[in-house]
């Protein structure tokens, strides 16, 4: 760095006030590196002692430290008849308007913003040395009265101290519009990467669009068509097929027909994806007892016992809400199938931030949490086929369903020990 020519003449010397180890050291090295003498004080306290033991040339001080800030320093130094010519530079992070009428107020000389530049750092100090002289000769002091933000201050400084002061903020308002600037370049530039994702984004919905509206039309037709003709085949010519032949048929039929369903899944859930939600007050305990009626009407030969709170007000969809416990209540009847004393409850605790959290439990199969990531992916099963029958769709619906409502999901299990399933909508005080 470049030496001031006062500073390789004589030695000037420069009291810091500074608390915290990292900074002090910053502006230590900078200040040494340039040919200053340094003395450092961990607060103003310390910094007040050790400019009245030897007289500095300046002090840099920050402004918030213990047992005497930088405003309060700054007061004491020009109150002090022997010390009230030695210019102070407050080295800050505030940087607002009522920071600036503090520190004339307090008759701070210059003030920087943290971080620093040290080039500029150094270029305020080389200015106020400057001005020293003329300080000197001139002790002209008046008042000036100023209203900010409903206050009243009375400024009283010398004319080119108030100068100085003024001039570093002028400075600093420029080099914080120039980040300022910096910032809003930046912003400009990330909104046009998400605009240019969101086109990347709505071609690729197009698409699936594109994909349902095939699977629609080119893979249903098709599909019924085999099994329509295996079916006939079967049906009209199975005296003259042997044995093996009619195994055959009856294993494409089958497989046409587990097809079918699942392409009726892949709609399905493209369907939810593009929903249009609804929210209306709902009582989810309501449809949770007319679901597991339905399921107990439709297989009378089982015995399942069924607890269900009272009430469990939301603020949802209401159809999507009837999928999504349609769901979860119907993996919950399936995975408790080969139990006798089958339990499945439907209940509501507090969740984060005081959330209502519905919860779905059972005391079936169960599964190992730590394939539990795969839970709630299209087409991802934790059974097998031969053990519980399914496509592994139910799930990614729900979470589809709790996500178009802005909530969450959850699961908690083990093998042979149930599952639970937790999942948030609406906040309760969106519920009127």
């Amino acid at each position: 760095m470049n030496i001031p020519d006062r500073a390789r003449d004589e030695l000037l010397h420069v009291v810091i006030a500074e608390d915290s180890p990292t900074q002090a050291e910053l502006l230590r090295a900078t200040l040494a590196d340039a040919g200053y003498g340094v003395s450092v004080a961990a607060n103003g306290l310390q910094a007040l002692g050790a400019a009245r033991a030897v007289k500095p040339a300046i002090v840099i001080t920050d402004v918030v430290m213990p047992d005497m800030d930088g405003y309060q320093l700054c007061r004491a130094i020009k109150a002090d008849d022997r010390l009230r010519d030695v210019p102070v530079m407050i080295v800050t992070s505030l940087s607002a308007i009522d920071d600036i009428v503090m520190a004339l107020e307090s008759g701070a000389d210059n003030f920087i913003r943290k971080p620093f530049d040290p080039k500029a750092l150094l270029a305020r100090l080389d200015f106020l040395l400057a001005n020293r002289k003329l300080r000197s000769h001139s002790k002209l002091q008046f008042g000036i009265e100023i209203n900010l933000a409903g206050r009243r201050h009375l400024i009283t400084a010398e004319r080119e101290q108030i100068l100085d002061l003024l001039f570093s903020s002028y400075e600093e308002a420029l080099q914080a519009n120039e980040e300022l600037r910096e910032r809003q370049d930046e912003v400009q530039s990330l909104n046009l990467q998400l605009a240019a994702r969101a086109a990347e984004l709505e071609k690729a919905v197009e698409q699936l669009r594109a994909f349902s509206h095939t699977v629609s039309h080119d893979l249903r037709s098709p599909l019924a068509n085999i099994g329509g003709f295996s079916s006939v085949l079967m049906h009209k010519y199975a005296e003259r097929l042997d044995p093996r032949a009619l195994r055959y048929l009856a294993g494409i039929q089958a497989e046409s027909e587990r097809m079918m369903r699942i392409v009726e899944d892949v709609l399905y859930l493209s369907n939810i994806e593009r929903a249009n939600v609804q929210r209306t007050r709902v009582d989810l305990a309501a449809i949770a007892r007319e679901t597991m009626e339905a399921l107990l009407d439709g297989d009378s030969g089982r015995q399942v016992t069924f607890e269900c709170v009272e009430e469990a007000p939301a603020y949802c969809d209401e159809r999507l809400a009837r999928v999504a416990l349609a769901n979860l209540l119907g993996n919950a009847w399936k995975f408790t199938g080969r139990r006798a004393d089958a339990r499945i409850s439907f209940s509501v605790q507090p969740g984060p931030g005081g959330v209502p959290e519905f919860v779905v439990a059972d005391n079936g199969a169960g599964f190992d949490m730590a394939r539990a990531h795969r839970l709630f992916k299209p087409f991802e099963r934790l059974h097998r086929d031969d053990e519980f029958k399914g496509f592994g769709v139910g799930l990614a619906t729900v979470h589809r369903i709790v996500a178009l409502h802005g909530g969450h999901i959850r699961a908690g299990s083990a093998p042979g020990q149930g599952a639970r399933f937790y999942f948030t909508l609406e906040p309760a005080a969106s519920v009127k």
